[in-house]
């Protein structure tokens, strides 16, 4: 591993584990101050948003980050590119601004106020350059940058948020936060472009490639946010402040068990550039039924944890979690497969046709069954369309998987793993059965339930404890080495 490769997995990595972390100090506080209803609302206004951000946007960060990388080496070409592209941003982010405004004025006038603060992501959106440095390969400005305004942001809660009259303060703290984490970027940027005025016809030319970029990132959002929206439209912001805080615990979870994909993107585009396809198939394998040794007792964990769990890390507006959280919780075996399919073999393979297909597919049934559910189930409508629609996301993605490889799943090895995190989710509700409902006894059932998988393991034989010994032992011994030659 080359030196900045290196430093750009470490900057990468730590953007990633800030990210995973904060929502665990945060989220307690957002729920117990604001509320269902705080949170329902600030969902809601932020879905709405999102339709116009990702409009705006209009897929340049995939293909403003490919362009740029085409030409970093041409600075007249580097200049030109980036200054036909931030041009391009400025036309869509104008129109996308008037659209949502037109939207709020004529639906959403009850609630303007926190429209208006929303609409401050949408601006964040002209100022985003992350693009350019992804380009140029430069990730310690984009993470470190990041890091810097999120924490900021973290302590503001933390300080400020306390309870549902800082429901303002705290859409615009977001608010700001993503806006400057945009403008601070264009502080470096100065020394690498000069910015130029292009004619329309140069500027324009961007246009259809991006929106090939664009088609995929709208099923996504449609699958994942429009839950939300029907669900405050058809229902109310307490309905959808319960739905968010069902799918945190989930989301967090995912992420951290997703992480790895970053790093193994790059390893598996150039493994499909040799066509070295047995090697793509073997990691492929390994990286499945790895992320499977951790999702599978995360998610029996997180059903066996949520009665204790919710009281005080969400509060007592969302006690029906301690019933929803174990219906969705499946969603933590099924998304990380999912992903691990699109990042490390359809996008590689520069198969966006079928990732386009199962992302569209998905958003089809999510419009079809919450319009269908929410009226009779309310929340738990919308609860149930999301286990089904990433079911037949990460089903659609597997099937054609298998077949065009020899991928297949090591049913014994699931099989030993199943057996051991039930195990474990017994073990935890007997041994703590009857204490009360704070952060010990969380504790107490995280350590327990820890002890009892790793046990359980080694007995059924299950490899992947000992392989991340060994992993570990490694990483050390390399992290040494790197210190003493530097």
């Amino acid at each position: 591993m080359t030196s900045s490769v290196a430093k750009n997995l470490f900057y990468q990595s730590l953007f990633q584990g800030i990210r995973i972390l904060m929502p665990v100090v945060t989220i307690p506080i957002i729920s117990k101050a604001l509320g269902a209803q705080g949170v329902g609302i600030y969902s809601f206004t932020n879905s709405i948003a999102e339709y116009f951000i990702l409009l705006s946007g209009l897929g340049i960060t995939l293909y403003g980050n490919r362009e740029i990388a085409m030409v970093r080496d041409d600075k007249e070409k580097l200049n030109e590119t980036f200054s036909e592209l931030i041009s391009l941003k400025l036309l869509t982010t104008i129109v996308s601004f008037i659209l949502y405004s037109v939207v709020v004025l004529v639906f959403f006038q009850r609630d303007w106020l926190f429209y208006l603060i929303q609409s401050l992501h949408i601006i964040a959106v002209l100022f985003d350059i992350s693009w350019f440095f992804m380009g140029i390969e430069d990730f310690k400005k984009v993470s470190l940058s990041n890091l810097a305004v999120q924490t900021v942001v973290f302590f503001g809660i933390v300080f400020f948020i306390k309870d549902y009259s800082d429901l303002p303060f705290y859409l615009l703290l977001q608010a700001l936060g993503n806006l400057f984490s945009q403008l601070i970027m264009w502080g470096f940027i100065y020394k690498k472009i000069s910015i130029q005025l292009v004619p329309i016809k140069k500027m324009t030319r961007h246009l259809l490639p991006m929106v090939a970029y664009f088609f995929p990132q709208i099923a996504v959002i449609f699958y994942t946010t429009l839950s939300k929206t029907i669900l405050g439209i058809l229902e109310n912001p307490t309905a959808v402040g319960i739905y968010t805080n069902t799918l945190n615990l989930s989301t967090i979870i995912i992420t951290m068990i997703s992480t790895v994909n970053l790093v193994m993107l790059p390893k598996m585009s150039n493994l499909f550039a040799k066509n070295r396809i047995d090697e793509i198939n073997k990691t492929l394998h390994s990286l499945i039924h790895a992320q499977l040794f951790i999702s599978i007792p995360a998610a029996f964990g997180a059903s066996a944890l949520a009665a204790t769990m919710v009281p005080w890390f969400f509060g007592s507006d969302f006690e029906i979690l301690k019933v929803f959280i174990p219906i969705v919780a499946p969603v933590i075996v099924l998304m990380p497969i999912g992903i691990a399919i699109s990042n490390q073999y359809l996008l590689p393979r520069g198969d966006i046709k079928i990732y386009s297909y199962s992302a569209f597919g998905g958003a089809a049934i999510s419009i079809l069954l919450n319009f269908s559910l929410i009226p009779i189930l309310g929340v738990l409508g919308s609860v149930i369309t999301s286990l089904i629609v990433e079911t037949f996301v990460t089903v659609f993605r597997l099937i054609y998987l298998k077949k065009q490889t020899d991928f297949t799943f090591n049913k014994g090895l699931i099989l030993k793993m199943v057996t051991s995190a039930a195990i474990m989710a017994i073990t935890i509700k007997v041994m703590t059965n009857g204490m009360d409902d704070n952060f010990v006894t969380t504790l107490i059932q995280i350590v327990i339930g820890s002890i009892t998988y790793a046990s359980c393991s080694i007995i059924l034989k299950v490899p992947y404890l000992k392989d991340l010994f060994v992993l570990l032992k490694r990483r050390i011994y390399h992290s040494k080495r790197y210190k003493v030659k530097n």
